[in-house]
Formats: structure tokens, C-alpha cells, sequence
């Protein structure tokens, strides 16, 4: 197998359109159809939100890269991760998800007991109780490889071995790692689930989402519920993560060493109560081979208010709610990502109202830091 950066670049457009070095974007609803295409499920010209080539270039691509058998493009993360339940999920079903995932999972998981589909909770620092609460109505165990915000890593390795004996399928967002980093589908997932708009498109300019499979099985229910919801896609937006992953390499061998770097400075600050970075301590074995683990640095201030300071005395860290560009970015997660947790949903999380999220982009390092430097001083005054 060719490597990661020769993928990114090539996989996928061997069948070069017009003698066109670069898949160009193919901005059509319709295509002329024939009994062949009526028959197919999943043809790339026939109608767009049953595919399309520009569309299927990108999920061959991706599927390579994520070490999947194939994948789905949707509008969104979110609306890969509603599809994916919905297409296993239903009356009298139950899903195992850890007790820290992201806000916007949060509030898909509130509104599915509504739908008959009751939801069991485990603590990551327990992956011996998952097996307790799995049952022949489980269907899935939902985690994040690395939590947002405070970066919690997840061994998938103990994830899996929890849910050996169990039908279920283990079903991981990967986004803070990017198949770069890390590949859960190598590590026991079935289906690795990921926000294209951030590392993987990494330009701040694309909603998108992606959902990587082990077996074509999966991946073919996953699709036909694509194709029911209407969260395909849309060709031109699959055009630009296209051009944007041929970079993810370059771009992630940045992101890592500036987080690094910043997560080195911030440990030796006295105004900062606990940071969480994974390169500073020991991981689980399956992540001991990561190149690196990401943009993303979280680290706490006395409270919430310090916090906002410090955000809004950063001149290079622009004040946004999203992560993963080439341009770093700060939030307070309290506020954005978790603002529907109430307090006690914080504490259990592992989340301080003082917490602050950096995203590390890909400018000079020595900029970040005086950047960073600045605000505190600004913040604790």
C-alpha cells in the first residue's frame, strides 16, 4: 500500500475526467439514466444524493485513508452521526455511549428515549462496567477516540474487548485525532465517524462529515438511510475537502508540534490549575504509535471569567466556537460546545466553567506563544 501523503493526494482519481489533473466539481442534480442506473443503489450518475463522481472520489479517498473498506459523504458530522443511529437504532433498542461526548451528541441522545431507544451511560475510567450494561437489544457503543474538550483519550482496545461476546458495533468519532493521527478502525471499530469541517477539510470554509466502514454490510444500510434522510453532501462542498486532505499530512505534522509546544509552556504557568494534552504523559497502548495528537489544547483558569478574558485579550487565537483550521482559534467550551450542560453535567464531564480550549493552527510557533503570554498577563491583572 502506497503511504498516507501519496493517498491523500491520489486515491480515488486514477480515472481521470477530460485528461483534468484535479477531479473537477460535477454541479448537477441529474444525469441521463438508464435501467442500469435504476437498478443500481448507490450509482454516481444517476441522481446526486445517490451519488455523484465528484462525491465518490472523495469517499474512496477517504476510505483508504480512515483503512476502511468504504464511506459515506454527509452534509455534516452530525448529520453522519444521526444517520449511523438511525440506520441501527430503533423501538426497544438500546445504545452504550460514553458519559463525555460532545454537546451536540449530547442533545441527539436526550431526544432518542423519545423514540423507544434507551440510552446507557459508562465512565471512561471504567471499561469493565460496559459489559454489564450490554444486552441483546444493544446495537451500538457510541465514544469519541479523544474527548471534547478536555481530551480524554478512549483505549479502544479495552472499548472492544469489553463488547467481544456482543453483536454490537463500536462506532468512534475520531475527529480530534484525524486519520492521520489515528485509525480506529484498525484498533476493533466498525465505523469511524468524522467532522470533514475540521482537520480533514482543515480551512474553516466547509460544513461536511464522513463515516468510514470495516464491512460493506454496514456501510451499505448507512447509505440507503443516507439516501431516505437527505444528509447527502453537496458536490461542490466535496470539492473542497477533496482539494483540502491532499494536505492533511503537512498540515497535521504542524498542528501536532504546536501543541506541543504550547502545552510545554502552558504546564509551567502558575495561572494555570491542570492542563490536558496527551503528549504530556502516557497514553493507552493503542495510540503508542501516533505521530502526533492534534491541534487541540485544553487548560483551566480560576474561573469562568478569567477564562473570557484571557479569550478576548488574544489578538492571534481569534474567538470561535469550531477548531482544526489552518488558523488557531479559542473558546470556552462552558459557554459554546457544552453551553446546554448544566453544572452538575460539567463536574461530571471533567469540565471546569474556567476552561479554555485552544486550537492551534499552523502559524509560527514563537507568534502562539507570545500571543498566549499576552493574554495572560492581561487576564490576571
Amino acid at each position: 500500500m502506497k503511504g498516507f501523503n501519496t493517498r491523500s493526494i491520489h486515491e480515488g482519481e486514477e480515472e481521470k475526467v477530460k485528461d483534468a489533473v484535479t477531479m473537477p466539481i460535477f454541479q448537477t442534480s441529474n444525469f441521463l439514466a438508464d435501467d442500469s442506473k435504476y437498478a443500481s443503489e448507490r450509482s454516481e450518475t444517476f441522481y446526486t444524493r445517490v451519488g455523484n463522481p465528484t462525491i465518490g472520489v472523495l469517499e474512496r479517498k477517504l476510505a483508504s485513508l480512515f483503512a476502511g473498506t468504504g464511506g459515506v459523504f454527509f452534509s455534516s458530522g452530525m448529520g453522519a452521526i444521526t444517520t449511523v443511529f438511525h440506520s441501527f437504532l430503533k423501538h426497544g433498542d438500546n445504545i452504550v455511549v460514553s458519559k463525555n461526548v460532545y454537546g451536540g451528541t449530547q442533545s441527539l441522545l436526550r431526544e432518542l428515549p423519545d423514540e423507544g431507544v434507551e440510552v446507557r451511560r459508562f465512565d471512561q475510567s471504567d471499561y469493565g462496567s460496559i459489559t454489564d450494561l450490554l444486552d441483546a437489544r444493544t446495537r451500538i457503543v457510541y465514544v469519541e477516540s479523544m474527548v471534547n474538550p478536555n481530551l480524554i483519550l478512549t483505549d479502544i482496545e479495552a472499548v472492544k474487548a469489553g463488547i467481544y461476546s456482543s453483536d454490537a458495533l463500536l462506532v468512534v468519532d475520531n475527529t480530534f485525532l484525524s486519520p492521520y493521527n489515528f485509525r480506529p478502525l484498525e484498533f476493533g471499530a466498525d465505523v469511524d465517524i468524522q467532522s470533514l469541517t475540521k482537520y480533514i477539510n482543515g480551512h474553516s470554509d466547509v460544513v461536511a462529515g464522513f463515516a468510514g466502514f470495516k464491512n460493506p454490510e454496514t456501510e451499505s444500510k448507512v447509505r440507503r438511510k443516507m439516501v431516505q434522510f437527505g444528509t447527502n453532501g453537496a458536490p461542490f462542498d466535496a470539492f473542497l475537502v477533496n482539494r483540502g486532505v491532499k494536505t492533511l499530512g503537512p498540515r497535521m505534522e504542524i498542528h501536532n508540534r504546536n501543541a506541543l509546544a504550547i502545552a510545554n509552556y502552558l504546564k509551567d504557568r502558575p495561572e494555570v490549575l491542570r492542563i490536558s494534552y496527551p503528549g504530556l504523559g502516557r497514553v493507552p497502548d493503542c495510540y503508542g504509535n501516533c505521530p502526533g495528537f492534534g491541534g487541540v489544547v485544553y487548560f483551566e483558569m480560576r474561573d469562568r471569567e478569567t477564562a473570557k478574558r484571557f479569550m478576548r485579550s488574544c489578538s492571534i487565537f481569534q474567538e470561535a466556537t469550531s477548531l482544526a483550521g489552518v488558523e488557531s482559534l479559542v473558546t470556552v467550551p462552558s459557554l459554546t460546545s457544552h453551553a446546554s450542560f448544566k453544572e452538575s453535567e460539567l463536574a461530571e464531564a471533567g469540565i471546569s466553567p474556567g476552561g479554555i480550549r485552544l486550537s492551534a493552527g499552523i502559524e509560527d510557533i514563537q507568534d502562539l506563544i507570545e500571543d498566549i503570554k499576552w493574554a495572560i498577563k492581561e487576564c490576571v491583572r
